[in-house]
C-alpha cells in the first residue's frame, strides 16, 4: 500500500505511521517517507525513440508491505508526528483497493491500494 503526503502538507509531517486492516489481518508500520516524483515527457526523435526523465514534485511517499491484497474493504488509519514534534491528527479511512490490467487482459490482474494524506485528511488515490 503507498501513502503519498500532498505538497501542500509535506512540510508539515515529520514522521508517519500506518495501519492497515484486511480481512482480519492487521499490518503496522512506521513509514520512511521519500521525496516524490513525476514523469516529464522529454519529447520523441524524428527516428520514434521518445524518453522522460523525473522530477521531484513536493510530495513525499512511503510503502507499507502487506502480506496480501484483496478487492475487499480495507481500514487504514495514519497518524505521526509534525517536523516540531507534534502530534498529527490521526486519519482513518475505509476504501477497497482496485484491481486493474495495467499491461492488458491477457497478463496478470494488479491489485493496488493508494492513498493520498494532507491537511483535509485521508483519501484514495
Amino acid at each position: 500500500m503507498s501513502v503519498t503526503v500532498a505538497a501542500s502538507y509535506a512540510e508539515s509531517v515529520g514522521t508517519l505511521h500506518v495501519k492497515a486492516c484486511q480481512d482480519g489481518v492487521c499490518t503496522e508500520r512506521d513509514l520512511e517517507l521519500q521525496p516524490g516524483t513525476v514523469a516529464v515527457d522529454q519529447g520523441c526523435t524524428k527516428e520514434g525513440a521518445c524518453s522522460a526523465t523525473q522530477s521531484f514534485d513536493g510530495t513525499r511517499r512511503g510503502l507499507v508491505e502487506l502480506p496480501a491484497l484483496a478487492e475487499t474493504p480495507m481500514d487504514a488509519t495514519v497518524g505521526g508526528t509534525s517536523r516540531s514534534g507534534t502530534p498529527l491528527p490521526a486519519r482513518a479511512l475505509t476504501f477497497t483497493p482496485k484491481g486493474s490490467y495495467p499491461f492488458g487482459e491477457q497478463c496478470q490482474r494488479f491489485v493496488t491500494a493508494s492513498l493520498v494524506l494532507d491537511a483535509e485528511g485521508l483519501r484514495q488515490e
